[in-house]
C-alpha cells in the first residue's frame, strides 16, 4: 500500500506544490471512490480543498477552512519539513 512509509503525526510535505503539514488521518475514505488508502493532512497554510470533512463525514479536526487536505500516499511524503516561516529572510542585508 502506498501509505505504509507514513505515520500519523509525522510532518511531511505534499505534492505538487511542495505545501507542509502534519498528517491527521491515513485510511480509505468511501465518500472519495477509487478505493485504496487516503492520507489526511492538516496544511500549514490555508492551501487545501477541505477542513478534514468530506460529505459531512469527519475525518480530522483543521484549524480552519482550507487548512486540510486528503491526498494519494503517493504524493506525501513524511519526514523533517518544519514550517516555514515566511517573514524570515535571508538577507543580511535587511534589519
Amino acid at each position: 500500500e502506498s501509505t505504509q512509509h507514513l505515520t500519523l503525526h509525522d510532518r511531511c510535505q505534499v505534492q505538487p506544490g511542495s505545501r507542509r503539514g502534519e498528517i491527521a488521518y491515513i485510511g480509505t475514505i468511501d465518500e472519495l471512490g477509487g478505493g485504496g488508502h487516503w492520507v489526511g493532512v492538516i496544511l500549514d497554510e490555508p492551501l487545501g480543498r477541505t477542513d478534514g470533512c468530506v460529505d459531512s463525514v469527519r475525518y480530522f479536526e483543521a484549524p480552519g477552512p482550507n487548512r486540510g487536505g486528503f491526498f494519494r500516499g503517493k504524493n506525501v511524503e513524511g519526514g523533517d519539513f518544519p514550517e516555514i516561516d515566511i517573514f524570515a529572510s535571508d538577507s543580511e542585508d535587511e534589519l
